[in-house]
């Protein structure tokens, strides 16, 4: 079958049909990308808004001698937070992008009255020793008093725990 043959039997349409057809493309298409913005936004709007108590909820860690670690862990909210482990962490070795060294096994805690502080005391591993310069942080999984997991290392925002 010859070129031109096939041309006449296939209707291109008109110009305004082509117009017509990119239009609505492009509209769907600019439909699509409004709603998976607004749906991001809402979703990071959500998260915002479950970590409120999350936020509130922090530690700090003291070297205590060479193989002690203290750890204060603060709950600033009206509301307990339960199932808290606590795990002391040296940032991660080179050029810090990798995970962090945990020190020693989490310690755990079954509830944090609102507005109360908890003081834990961690030992370290045999062979392990720390100065006071060295600068411990710690890692903290905890449930809120809505249910929900979250994981903070560090001074870091409060994230989901898996």
């Amino acid at each position: 079958m010859d070129w031109s043959q096939l041309q006449q039997l296939v209707d291109w349409g008109t110009v305004p049909d082509w117009f017509g057809a990119v239009g609505s493309i492009a509209s769907v298409l600019f439909v699509y990308l409004g709603l998976r913005r607004e749906i991001r936004s809402r979703r990071s709007d959500e998260l915002r808004a479950r970590a409120t108590q999350a936020r509130l909820v922090s530690a700090v860690a003291e070297v205590r001698g060479s193989s002690v670690v203290r750890i204060v862990v603060s709950n600033e909210s009206d509301a307990p937070v339960l199932d808290l482990a606590a795990t002391p962490c040296l940032p991660p070795p080179g050029d810090g992008t990798g995970p962090a060294v945990e020190l020693a096994a989490p310690k755990q805690v079954r509830r944090i009255h609102g507005r109360e502080n908890h003081e834990l005391f961690v030992t370290l591993a045999a062979g392990r020793s720390l100065t006071p310069a060295d600068g411990v942080s710690v890692e903290l999984i905890f449930t809120d008093h809505d249910g929900n997991r979250w994981r903070r290392s560090g001074a870091g925002q409060p994230e989901p725990a898996d």
